[in-house]
């Protein structure tokens, strides 16, 4: 009894450090924090049972967002202007949260390879700020595309996927 005990408790033990090991792997985290710390690579202290949610630094997301693309991407400033653009060509609106780690990963996607974009438009529009224009559109969460035409009318609509999602979903003239 004793010997299952003590096997069973050297396996728990060794998987979480072993589990723990790879999540600080895989974000980087070199640390030796919780499991939240690796989740999220943000060198804090807190624990896995503190927040189920993933975070990032609000401050590179910003960053992110006002980035330049090697395609065509602008910062949101008013929908009259968007719709502007998309009188020109397609014009999808993308509503990032500054904290959102899929937002930035999104980002750093169509910064990196907006060119394979050709003609689309990417208008980056605050998520935390928009609230107005994210009711109009039935936006409930960040990280979320819509095409818009001329007169500001959604065309489609869908979460994440980067470059890929937004050459699969957005819809071009023809």
């Amino acid at each position: 009894m004793k010997t299952t005990t003590l096997v069973a408790a050297i396996l728990l033990v060794g998987g979480l450090s072993f589990g723990q090991s790879m999540m600080k792997a895989a974000a980087g985290s070199g640390g030796t924090g919780s499991m939240m710390e690796a989740t999220t690579g943000s060198g804090g202290t807190g624990s896995m049972m503190a927040s189920n949610a993933m975070s990032a630094d609000p401050t590179v997301g910003a960053q992110l967002r006002r980035a330049p693309s090697t395609g065509r991407k602008i910062v949101y400033t008013d929908l009259a202007a968007a719709e502007a653009l998309a009188a020109k060509g397609p014009t999808v609106l993308f509503f990032a949260a500054d904290w959102c780690p899929y937002c930035q990963a999104d980002l750093k996607d169509i910064n990196a390879n907006g060119s394979r974009m050709a003609d689309i438009t990417i208008v980056v529009t605050d998520y935390d700020k928009e609230r107005q224009l994210e009711k109009q559109y039935g936006v409930t969460v960040q990280d979320t595309f819509v095409q818009i035409d001329a007169s500001g009318a959604r065309l489609a609509a869908w979460n994440g996927g980067g470059v890929d999602g937004i050459l699969s979903h957005a819809k071009r003239a023809g």
